[in-house]
């Protein structure tokens, strides 16, 4: 028989779909680790750091000193980290809340009455501007007819724990329809940009207060991070070609090309494509990030776990026989002592319950046996009352009686002898007898 048409090729199809299943299960698997660790590397994440640092400004201390001294005189204040900022001046990071309310009550009289010196503990400003941020609410399109008690007696009615409420002004000091309200807590500030406002049947949007991630920038040296007014440079640099003494608008380089005085890049200081600005821009928004309540939070990948990972699959222990009777001996006594607990608690409801019925049954026996003493006494009672009656006409009624005896006694009665046949006797009596007899019973009937 000749083969059919195809058949020798069925198992070389197979063959092929699974190499080609595989290499295409192979091909995704690269593709996904990769993409992951490349989003790995993109995401950002968010610091140890939870609760804001604190700035300890001191005298003549040094970082071991301090240490020394938060350790002997505030032992259960938790701080992860002691950085210098600048000469006598440290940046604390506490763990946890307790930690932070501690070191800004009591570091600075502590430092001040065991070392004499003059200590200021305070929140850094960019920490201390977002903090306040997260209070602070806008509400726009507002009537100027809607006065702020108005809008103030809503949010009593609605339960919000605010400070303040403030409309605010134009530059000729005219009202405007926006209205900033600073609630006591960040918590209170997003539940209300979550809702809204409410006053009677109008209903206004909410927008919570911005945050400017644009970092400081000197325009006498053009360098990031303090004002002109706490310069320490003695010059003034040119924003447009990176010289010194004179300004860009006296700039004798008008025709060249702009050099940045910071990264010396073809623009100007106060561009916006500068590197600097951008790293300067990243680390403001990074603490943004960390400090401010309306923020999502970052989405983390999970990678899948391997089986050659000993962290995901650690290698289970080799129980002995030893550890296994241990283990049912401690199972076998945990087991009877919650056994003998629970009979024990059955047993006394058991015995509550059985007191109960014990006296609700003695109390109606008792009522009981009342009821039978006093019906007992009434049948006395009545017995003896008939007793009485029936005593009383028998002593009326026995003359007659006594005499009908005697009339029955003196009759005359012949016997006569029995026959042999079984014949009755027959009774002879004379007709005297008979009509007594006659007379003593209508007599009887008359009594």
């Amino acid at each position: 028989m000749p083969p059919r048409r195809g058949g020798y090729t069925r198992g070389r199809k197979k063959q092929d779909r699974g190499s080609s299943r595989s290499t295409r299960s192979t091909d995704i698997t690269s593709q996904t680790l990769t993409t992951v660790n490349e989003e790995q590397q993109t995401i950002k994440t968010k610091s140890n750091f939870v609760v804001a640092p604190l700035i300890v400004e001191t005298e003549s201390l040094t970082k071991v000193k301090l240490n020394i001294i938060i350790k002997n005189y505030l032992s259960d204040v938790k701080i992860s980290d002691i950085q210098t900022n600048r000469p006598n001046s440290f940046i604390l990071y506490p763990e946890d809340v307790k930690s932070f309310n501690r070191i800004i009550n009591d570091l600075s009289s502590t430092i001040q009455s065991n070392e004499n010196q003059r200590v200021v503990v305070y929140i850094p400003r960019s920490i201390q501007r977002i903090l306040e941020n997260n209070k602070e609410a806008f509400v726009k399109k507002i009537d100027l007819e809607i006065s702020e008690a108005d809008i103030e007696q809503a949010l009593d009615n609605q339960g919000y724990k605010f400070e303040k409420i403030t409309r605010l002004m134009n530059k000729e000091n005219m009202p405007l329809k926006t209205i900033k309200i600073t609630f006591q807590d960040s918590f209170n500030r997003d539940l209300f940009v979550k809702l809204g406002l409410q006053i009677d049947s109008m209903h206004f949007k909410v927008e919570p207060a911005t945050y400017n991630n644009r970092p400081c920038q000197c325009y006498k040296c053009f360098r990031y991070g303090h004002v002109a007014k706490y310069c320490k440079a003695e010059n003034q640099v040119c924003s447009r070609c990176g010289t010194l003494n004179h300004k860009h608008e006296n700039c004798p380089n008008n025709n060249q090309q702009p050099i940045c005085c910071n990264c010396k890049g073809g623009h100007a200081a106060t561009s916006t494509d500068c590197p600097k600005y951008k790293e300067y821009q990243q680390k403001i928004q990074k603490t943004i990030d960390q400090y401010s309540s309306t923020t999502k939070q970052i989405r983390t990948i999970q990678t899948c776990p391997s089986w050659k990972n000993t962290d995901d699959f650690p290698s289970l222990k080799i129980m002995d026989k030893t550890d296994q009777i241990s283990i049912i001996e401690t199972l076998t006594e945990k087991i009877m002592l919650a056994v003998e607990q629970a009979t024990e608690r059955i047993f006394e409801a058991l015995n509550r319950k059985f007191e109960i019925l014990t006296n609700q049954l003695g109390n109606k026996l008792n009522i009981e046996i009342e009821d039978i003493s006093i019906r007992k006494e009434d049948n006395n009672s009545k017995i003896n009352n008939n007793l009485k009656t029936t005593t009383t006409i028998t002593t009326q009624h026995r003359i007659p009686q006594d005499r009908s005896t005697e009339a029955i006694q003196n009759e005359d009665i012949d016997l006569s002898p029995i026959p042999v046949n079984g014949t009755k006797r027959k009774y002879k009596s004379s007709p005297s007898n008979s009509s007594d007899k006659s007379t003593n019973i209508e007599n009887n009937s008359q009594i």
